[in-house]
This record gives structure tokens, sequence and C-alpha cells, in this order.
């Protein structure tokens, strides 16, 4: 029987990190681990589903146990919220072209890729900000979410190409 009462395949990458250190750490149970990070049990089995997600201080907590990187959980964390949004089908990007709205899907690796183009983007830009003053790469990725989330996805926009500039530069009449 799994350590964790889960499958992996109904866990998120996340939850399938917690599963391979219980699996590998035989020793330590599910209980046992929920309680040294000081959760519920239910709490843990939660946060692992595809559907949920730990935060960053729980993410802080269980990082150093299962030995993994906080900026490693903090991407895949926020990688998963991108994957649940694409299942509820909300990967779409909205634009007004000639007073009409136009919806595209977004695919999900384009929408990861751009989440992680940001999260580099934020380290570039602080780069020389002194470390005790920058915000944790959790934060950065949390940002980086809501930006793809509500810049690209959410709302509609005005395209930049307009009524005729659209078809002189597609070359067809829309």
């Amino acid at each position: 029987m799994n350590l964790l009462q889960l499958r992996p395949e109904n866990c998120s990458a996340f939850g399938r990190l917690v599963l391979h250190y219980l699996e590998t750490n035989p020793q330590t149970n599910m209980s046992q681990l929920a309680k040294q990070v000081r959760i519920s049990r239910a709490g843990l089995g939660w946060i692992c589903l595809k559907r949920s997600g730990p935060d960053e201080e729980t993410v802080k907590r269980i990082a150093p146990v299962i030995g993994s990187d906080l900026t490693k959980i903090a991407r895949l964390v926020h990688e998963n919220k991108l994957e649940n949004l694409a299942e509820l089908g909300g990967l779409l990007y909205f634009t007004r072209l000639d007073r009409r709205l136009v919806t595209r899907p977004i695919p999900i690796e384009d929408a990861i890729a751009g989440l992680n183009s940001l999260f580099h983007a934020f380290h570039y830009v602080i780069r020389s900000v002194p470390e005790i003053e920058k915000p944790s790469d959790f934060q950065i990725y949390k940002q980086a979410y809501e930006i793809v989330k509500t810049q690209f996805l959410k709302g509609s926009k005005t395209s930049r190409k307009k009524n005729s500039s659209s078809a002189q530069v597609s070359g067809k009449d829309e």
C-alpha cells in the first residue's frame, strides 16, 4: 500500500516529491512527517493533491525535511496552479479586434515558460538589491503567476492591430 494513501497520478509534482521521500525513507510515515512539519496528516495529504498546494510557510517547513530546494518547490507549486487553470479551461487569451472579442487557447507549456521567464526576469531586475531586502523565490513565483493569470489570460485587451492595420499585416480582410 502506498505510504501516502494517494496515487501518484492524483498528486501534484510537489505531492510526488513528498511521496518519493516517504517511499525512500520507510522509517518515516505520513503521520510522522506531518507532525514534523507541524500540520495535520489530512492537511499534508490535501496539499499533495493536484487541485491543491502548500503556502510559503508550509513549503519552508517541508523542504528541508524532504531534502528539496525551496525554489524548486515554489516553481512546482505555481506550475501546478497553471495546470489547474488549464484543466478548468482558464488558459485563454482574450483580445478585441474590430469590436469583437477574440479568444485563443494558450498551451500549458507556453504558460509555464512564461511563468519561469517572468521569475528569471524578476531576479535579473533585483540582482543589485541587497539579499535581505529581496522577496523570497516563492513570493517571486507567486507574483509571476499572478501576472501570467491576470495580464495574459483574463479580461479583454485591445489589440495593437486595429481595423485596417490588421488587414494590411495579415494580408486578409477581417
